[in-house]
């Protein structure tokens, strides 16, 4: 069983094409699956939903499709006109199919050994899991889960990575549309299973940085310089 995850396009519909054309060059996979946070603070939020949607697969909620479907009311006043320009560019069917989407999804194995994924914890969308996490940290955000759940993947960091923690492979897949890692290509993950255990690959993509900028530039999304500077950054 191969499984494709891919997190965090964020409107970013270049980097998304050119992580599709990526993964139709690797071995076959079974399913592919979208972590969440599809459309905000990128310049092609309508378009990108309407990708995703072509691929007709598992999609769960991110924290910021969360936002888009209910207008941030509590967040900062930049956060909500961004928000209200991306429900302006999806209209009310891009908003009713984000505020739709579950909070996760599982891959059952028959041998037992199952994979959930999730946006950015298995309780919340907003709790990043660092690298660096304590192990306080993970049995907080962790030690609930069930037993047969072997690899739990995720996004909303921006920053891929892999790790082992107990019984679990903890797989941050990165982000495809906005990478925070110092790293400026799309990044996305493969989940392999092989000889008994699950195989985690980060797959890293190049795509055109600059013709983003030029769509951020001309789109009309408030904040772009911001926006720009983060995409070039690449950090936080």
């Amino acid at each position: 069983m191969r499984i494709a995850i891919i997190s965090d396009i964020h409107g970013n519909i270049t980097a998304l094409d050119a992580v599709l054309q990526d993964l139709e060059q690797q071995p076959p996979v079974d399913q592919r699956i979208i972590a969440g946070d599809l459309c905000l603070n990128g310049p092609c939020p309508r378009e990108s939903i309407e990708r995703v949607q072509s691929l007709n697969c598992p999609v769960i909620q991110g924290n910021t499709d969360l936002e888009i479907a209910t207008q941030a009311p509590h967040k900062g006043e930049k956060k909500r006109t961004t928000v209200g320009w991306t429900r302006e560019q999806i209209g009310s069917g891009g908003i009713d199919y984000l505020e739709s989407l579950p909070f996760s999804h599982r891959i059952s194995n028959q041998q037992g050994s199952d994979v959930l994924v999730v946006h950015a914890n298995p309780l919340n969308l907003e709790d990043a899991i660092f690298p660096n996490a304590s192990d306080s940290t993970l049995e907080l955000l962790l030690g609930g889960l069930d037993s047969d759940i072997s690899v739990l993947a995720f996004g909303h960091l921006h920053i891929a990575y892999t790790r082992r923690w107990r019984h679990l492979s903890l797989v941050d897949v990165g982000s495809c549309g906005l990478p925070r890692d110092e790293d400026h290509r799309a990044a996305y993950a493969i989940l392999d299973w092989q000889d008994n255990d699950w195989q985690a690959e980060i797959r890293r993509v190049p795509y055109d940085v600059q013709e983003v900028v030029k769509q951020l530039k001309t789109c009309g999304i408030p904040n772009a310089e911001k926006r720009i500077k983060v995409l070039l950054d690449a950090r936080y």
